[in-house]
């Protein structure tokens, strides 16, 4: 179920994603497991809800996108592997990146 909701996640657009993925995952897992154990049945009505809510969220973020004013729409998250400052070697940059993002991951 986990792997189901993670991969259908993918669906929204990227730069949100980025901002609630792992928000959405983390309640997603914690009311996952007060339903498991209220039974196999309360767990897939959850399950089919979730789901079903996951697949008209990832809809109404794309159609919005889509609906949006072209300057809004081309706003988002920039993406760090397209962006690292001149002069600086794509190895050094990256070591970096990831010594950072080891250090924050708590």
């Amino acid at each position: 179920m986990r792997t189901a909701y993670r991969l259908l996640l993918h669906l929204y657009p990227h730069d949100f994603r980025v901002w609630f993925a792992a928000e959405m995952t983390t309640a997603f897992e914690a009311r996952a497991g007060e339903c498991r154990a209220r039974g196999r049945a309360v767990f897939l009505r959850f399950a089919i809800a979730e789901l079903i809510g996951l697949l008209k969220g990832a809809a109404a973020e794309k159609a919005a996108r889509i609906a949006a004013d072209p300057a809004v729409r081309a706003r988002s998250v920039p993406d760090l592997r397209m962006m690292r400052p001149p002069g600086i070697t794509r190895e050094a940059y990256f070591a970096r990146v990831c010594v950072n993002a080891w250090r924050n991951r708590g």
